[in-house]
């Protein structure tokens, strides 16, 4: 007989808790880089106007991120952004770089996520907790130090030598784990 050869396949149920659809995480994913460079670019002081370069830049920097999101366009992004807090016109070092490196970091994981999944995936939160509380540690610590640093400007060479060992050891501490995000 026809059809009596063919066993019917399994029907299979999965159970997620809450989730976040993949979407969510390409979108974010690829507004973060953008947002890094036109954040470093509100502090920039060039003595040009870069408003339409920017304005450019930053579309195009948004479309290679949804296009194909992943280290690319983040990396480009806090390239960009540590040129332009180099070539901010002033005395001493910007500030900005204080928020601007968590801000490129937070930018970098984030494209690495959306990278790792689809338009129509979802992402269970509980896969999201352990990789983002580890990088708030990472984003917090280097918000602590950049403003320790603020604090010891001017000071030492021995105790700017104290401080990037100290840095040194919480970064190995942190990441010295094998990465799982």
């Amino acid at each position: 007989m026809i059809g009596e050869g063919r066993a019917r396949a399994p029907r299979v149920g999965v159970e997620t808790r809450a989730w976040v659809p993949g979407a969510v995480l390409r979108v974010l994913g690829a507004v973060a880089p953008p947002a890094v460079v036109l954040a470093a670019l509100s502090r920039s002081t060039l003595p040009f106007d870069v408003g339409t370069t920017a304005t450019v830049g930053t579309i195009a920097l948004l479309a290679w991120g949804l296009w194909r999101p992943g280290h690319g366009p983040s990396l480009t992004a806090i390239a960009t952004a540590a040129l332009l807090a180099a070539f901010t016109w002033g005395s001493g070092p910007d500030v900005a770089a204080l928020w601007l490196a968590p801000l490129g970091y937070g930018a970098l994981r984030l494209s690495n996520w959306a990278g790792a999944v689809g338009w129509g995936s979802r992402v269970e939160l509980g896969a999201l907790g352990r990789p983002a509380l580890r990088d708030a540690v990472v984003m917090a610590a280097t918000l602590l130090v950049g403003a320790l640093g603020l604090t010891v400007r001017g000071s030492s060479p021995a105790v700017l030598v104290a401080g990037a060992g100290a840095l040194l050891a919480l970064a190995w501490w942190v990441l010295g784990h094998e990465d799982d995000g």
